[in-house]
C-alpha cells in the first residue's frame, strides 16, 4: 500500500477520455471527467470545476498532488456535457 500523498509518477499520459480525476484548487476540490485529449492538451469537466491544461501543466499538478486519478465507474459531467470522440 502506498501512503496518502505519495506520488507514483503519474503523468499526463495516464489521462484518457472518460478518466475520473480529483482536482484540488484554492477553495476545495472536485471530481471531473476527462472529455478531450490532444497531443498537447487535456480538458476535464465536472459539476464544480473544469480546465484545459498542457501536458507539462498536468504533470506538475500530479507532482504536487493537486490532481489525482480516481478509480471510478461513473462520469462526473455537468448536465449537457459529453465526451469528445
Amino acid at each position: 500500500m502506498v501512503p496518502y500523498g505519495t506520488s507514483l509518477g503519474v503523468t499526463a499520459e495516464t489521462l484518457h477520455l472518460g478518466t475520473t480525476i480529483r482536482y484540488h484548487y484554492r477553495d476545495g476540490s472536485a471530481l471531473a471527467t476527462v472529455v478531450e485529449r490532444t497531443s498537447e492538451r487535456v480538458t476535464f469537466v465536472g459539476e464544480d470545476c473544469d480546465g484545459t491544461f498542457t501536458h507539462d501543466q498536468i504533470d506538475r499538478l500530479f507532482a504536487t498532488d493537486r490532481l489525482q486519478v480516481v478509480l471510478d465507474d461513473e462520469l462526473h459531467l455537468p448536465d449537457g456535457a459529453s465526451l469528445e470522440r
